[in-house]
């Protein structure tokens, strides 16, 4: 049978686990910490340091803090080859770790290969489909900082499907909440957004 429903978080929440969710959440909270405290060592640089240099520091620091806990896990596959640097789930999700911005933009080099990786559309028989997921943070361009992680789905990079807000939660018996964002873009001026993006991506 062919198949191509789109995952809702719930399920792809269940599928990746409470440890990986709990890693990645940690990984994105360590990351704000990283990059507090090296703004902290040298205020100065920071009014020069472009959007890609920013990204990557924080992509960085997300990867290392997240693949030393992850790598090793049942199900988990790290390719730290580069230019790729994605984790496999499973069969199922191909996770990349990506700056959001409003209305659940990302940035990526806009080659076939960043286009056939965030296209979730093709048709595949049931049972063997392969999902690519965004797991990242959100990234407040007017303060320069960095806020909640997000994890998002998207068929194609500029057509969020869902996105979700993720935060450790004592209070919960899974030990985080997730709060669904609106994929649809806020009717805001984004044209100093969208320059750092181009920036990040280089386009």
């Amino acid at each position: 049978m062919i198949s191509s429903g789109y995952p809702d978080s719930d399920q792809v929440l269940g599928d990746l686990g409470g440890s990986f969710v709990h890693a990645f959440i940690d990984a994105v909270d360590g990351a704000r910490a990283d990059f507090a405290a090296f703004k902290q060592w040298q205020p100065g640089w920071f009014p020069s340091f472009t959007g890609r240099f920013t990204a990557n520091f924080l992509h960085e620091r997300i990867w290392d803090r997240l693949v030393r806990v992850v790598d090793g896990m049942e199900g988990i596959h790290v390719n730290d080859r580069e230019p790729v640097r994605e984790l496999r789930s499973g069969t199922t999700y191909l996770i990349r770790i990506k700056r959001h911005h409003p209305g659940d933009r990302i940035s990526a080099y806009p080659t076939e290969a960043s286009s056939a990786f965030w296209s979730n559309s093709i048709l595949t028989l049931e049972g063997l489909e392969s999902f690519s997921l965004a797991l990242g943070y959100y990234w407040d361009a007017d303060l320069r900082a960095v806020g909640d992680a997000i994890l998002s789905f998207r068929d194609g990079k500029d057509n969020p499907i869902w996105a979700i807000q993720l935060r450790r939660d004592a209070g919960n018996a899974s030990g985080f909440s997730w709060t669904p964002v609106a994929p649809d873009l806020p009717e805001i001026d984004l044209s100093g957004v969208i320059r750092e993006a181009e920036e990040e991506s280089g386009s």
